[in-house]
């Protein structure tokens, strides 16, 4: 996989650290990926450009970006396939976007009142349609918990995602669902 300025390893960012490029971190809050610029509504975190990510646009130009980092900030914002189209319109062609989320079946999606939305595999597909953005997939993944992997669960959660979220979900919860694209 070819990952802007060496950000990824392994489809994920490497070390939550950036390595050179233009690099956003959407909704840093006080865990900012280092050496990238920082957006956020609160004046009180890291970030070096305070926005709140319901307004759009972003402040940023089209195809300013090689990567942009949005870990566990999509589910709280009003309009997520907004924030996917303002990633696309950022981005660099080639560039990188790396989105994590609590999966629905992990007691994280649900224990902050500001969550507005439960994200499953198949949410974030119908998601990407209604963003209607070209993208291209590069890696789609349900994250687990230590002894659910060594079981491997995590293996057959992303081999079979439509039967793991029917019927194993419950017995097995994910931890995160990690969606990282690239700008077409």
């Amino acid at each position: 996989m070819a990952c802007p300025a060496g950000l990824c390893y392994n489809g994920y960012m490497r070390n939550n650290s950036v390595k050179g490029g233009m690099v956003l971190d959407l909704g840093c809050k006080k865990q900012k990926v280092p050496g990238a610029i920082g957006v956020d509504i609160d004046p009180a975190s890291d970030a070096d450009v305070i926005h709140d990510l319901e307004i759009f646009p972003y402040p940023f130009q089209d195809n300013y970006a090689d990567a942009i980092y949005a870990k566990h900030i999509i589910e709280h914002v009003k309009n997520p396939a907004g924030l996917i189209r303002e990633a696309h319109r950022i981005l660099k062609p080639g560039g990188t976007v790396y989105i994590e989320t609590p999966h629905f079946s992990n007691y994280v999606a649900y224990a902050e009142p500001q969550h507005r939305l439960f994200y499953s595999y198949f949410m974030f597909r119908n998601l990407l349609k209604e963003a209607n953005v070209p993208f291209r997939i590069v890696r789609w993944e349900l994250t687990f918990y230590k002894t659910f992997r060594l079981f491997g669960i995590k293996y057959l959660a992303n081999r079979f995602p439509e039967q793991y979220e029917r019927f194993w979900t419950f017995i097995f919860p994910a931890e995160n669902i990690v969606l990282v694209m690239e700008k077409q």
